[in-house]
């Protein structure tokens, strides 16, 4: 009668185990999906200096992939630039820098219009 408490026991904890599994990938599944992208220009309260990777000279933009066109990317460096009367030029980029639904940033340098 022992065995079958221990081994009931066991299934039960493995059944768990199997449950956080699935909920788990579940959820990394939807967050892959993409996010909206936004400016990476966080600042700490009460402060106004920037903590995020972007400066009046630099922007970052994190997106997506898989969800986000270079063209949107583009368009959001170009509308942050544009508030110092400039354009935007894409310099580089980097993979899984910002968030789990927006994991890359890129990069873009605000110079003179043409």
């Amino acid at each position: 009668m022992m065995m079958n408490a221990a081994a009931s026991a066991q299934r039960t904890l493995i059944g768990k185990g199997a449950q956080w599994l699935t909920v788990s990938i579940i959820l990394l599944g939807v967050s892959a999906c993409g996010g909206t992208p936004y400016v990476d220009s966080r600042r700490e309260a009460g402060q106004t200096s920037m903590v995020g990777a972007s400066t009046p000279d630099r922007v970052a933009i994190c997106y997506s992939s898989q969800s986000t066109t270079p063209q949107e990317v583009l368009k959001l460096a170009d509308s942050e630039c544009a508030k110092t009367g400039r354009s935007a030029q894409f310099s580089h980029q980097s993979q899984v820098a910002c968030n789990l639904s927006n994991p890359t940033r890129a990069f873009f340098s605000c110079v003179a219009n043409p």
